[in-house]
């Protein structure tokens, strides 16, 4: 399976409410876009993804996957609480959402109680050209996952620490 959800499927999907994705090596893309639609409304035109009551997107582990939804797509989904990705190293993009009501242009939004989960490293490494303020609307939004390789070096060290302040105070 390359495309989880077609937007042709997405109208009878309007109460969706939960997308958790693991372990789908072939997966390419989340939200799909038939190419005739693309090319019918134009490469300049945004596809609008609506999923109006989606609380929560979990993405785990998923070494293929390029997009949540095609690069003109957007997502339409002021109900989203909750995104998460972890091991999805060739996703280098998050689509920019827009709000229920507002016009057909894309700009830097965010749902208000969004929090987005990621370890750092692949935070850090997105891309923003195309919406380059998108990134400071959603940095207040993002946390890490909390196991981020420099997370995990610093407790490996404080353990270590602990085993030899330990063994010193059973030699003396």
């Amino acid at each position: 399976m390359k495309t989880l959800l077609p937007h042709w499927l997405l109208p009878n999907l309007q109460n969706l409410e939960e997308i958790s994705v693991c372990n789908c090596a072939e997966l390419v893309e989340i939200l799909g876009a038939a190419t005739s639609e693309v090319e019918e409304k134009g490469s300049d035109a945004l596809i609008k993804f609506h999923l109006p009551k989606l609380r929560k997107l979990e993405l785990w582990q998923l070494p293929n996957l390029k997009s949540i939804c095609s690069k003109s797509g957007v997502m339409v989904c002021d109900s989203l609480q909750f995104i998460r990705f972890i091991k999805c190293d060739e996703l280098k993009r998050i689509p920019p959402f827009v709000p229920l009501v507002g016009n057909e242009q894309a700009f830097a939004y965010a749902p208000p109680s969004l929090t987005i989960r990621s370890y750092t490293e692949w935070w850090e490494s997105l891309e923003w050209d195309d919406h380059p303020n998108f990134k400071n609307v959603l940095q207040p939004h993002w946390k890490t996952n909390g196991s981020d390789v420099a997370s995990i070096a610093a407790k490996e060290v404080e353990q270590s620490s602990r085993a030899e302040d330990s063994a010193k105070g059973r030699w003396e």
